[in-house]
């Protein structure tokens, strides 16, 4: 069966097109990477080309576009496509109605990560497929209970080329969770990573809020990536959550507090323990911080953070059964 994967641009939007890949026994003709605010004007630009079948994977709704995506989406049925749409982010009930009505195969779980869902749904029985969905929902979601989902998403973020990704997405196909390859790479990451360490005080901020420490951080270049440095962070300041911006989005991350709310608050969402919103700093605090002059947008973070928290409270998390 030829088809075109239009998937996220991460660890699960590759594992997720991998694990499908071996569900329906052949790579896709074509693979998209992209974002739930960009994927309407993909699928409104895609030309089906002879193509009849279109898997959408990990990738969410974004309000302020959906009637544009849904438009597009009836576009491309009209024309012949067969779409199937596998997705672990919340949804509202309106928008599995409407997709449904005009013919988009949903497949919904909030409980697993993207390629937890294509698995459960298309190739439940495959152990390699578990294998992979085991290491990517680890660090998707924030479980951090697989030491392969470390390994691994260092590796797959270590090179945004599209050709990397394309490369990745057939080894897994043919069932390689790791080789020599794969170890080398590991190797030079965590040495870039160890630098990186070293600077990370020089980008933070640490609150206290309501007798609980959050570390608020500007966003840096280079390794470490955000989770790593997160967990660190937080480690290191014995803070039990960690908030970040790049001026553009508001990321939050924590091992024991649902900070989905807060995320949700600011017009995001997520998971339960890494979420994010897209809320923009005022230029000339961005500006600021691109010189190097970093103490005006971590305050205006720290009083964002600060209102959300106390308006929300601390919600702890409660730790369900991973579907896989």
């Amino acid at each position: 069966m030829d088809y075109y994967a239009i998937v996220h641009n991460d660890f699960d939007g590759v594992a997720s097109a991998a694990i499908y890949a071996r569900a329906i026994g052949n790579l896709p003709k074509t693979v998209f990477f992209t974002e739930p605010n960009k994927i309407h004007d993909l699928l409104g630009k895609l030309e089906l080309r002879g193509i009849q079948n279109i898997m959408v994977a990990d990738i969410g709704i974004s309000a302020s576009t959906f009637d544009i995506l849904v438009q597009n989406l009836r576009k491309l049925i009209s024309q012949g496509a067969k779409i199937q749409w596998f997705d672990h982010h919340v949804w509202k009930e309106e928008w599995k109605k409407r997709l449904s009505e005009i013919g988009v195969e949903i497949y919904i779980d909030t409980s697993t990560c993207g390629a937890g869902v294509v698995l459960k749904y298309l190739n439940p029985n495959d152990e390699f497929s578990k294998k992979l969905a085991s290491a990517d929902c680890s660090v998707d979601m924030w479980l951090h209970d697989d030491p392969m989902g470390e390994k691994l998403r260092r590796v797959v973020e270590s090179n945004k080329d599209y050709s990397w990704k394309l490369h990745l997405i057939n080894k897994f196909y043919q069932g390689v969770l790791w080789d020599e390859e794969f170890e080398k790479i590991l190797i030079d990451q965590i040495d870039k990573e160890l630098k990186g360490f070293e600077q990370l005080h020089k980008y933070i901020k640490v609150l206290n809020i309501q007798g609980k420490k959050i570390v608020v951080a500007v966003r840096w270049k280079g390794p470490p990536d955000i989770s790593y440095a997160a967990q660190f962070l937080m480690n290191r300041y014995n803070a039990v959550m960690f908030v970040s911006s790049n001026g553009k989005a508001i990321s939050f991350r924590s091992n024991t507090i649902e900070v989905r709310k807060y995320a949700e608050k600011l017009g995001g969402g997520g998971h339960p323990l890494a979420a994010a919103a897209g809320v923009k700093a005022p230029f000339w605090r961005f500006l600021l911080n691109r010189l190097g002059f970093r103490k005006p947008m971590l305050n205006w973070l720290s009083k964002i953070v600060t209102n959300v928290i106390n308006e929300l409270g601390f919600i702890p998390y409660q730790k369900k059964d991973l579907i896989m």
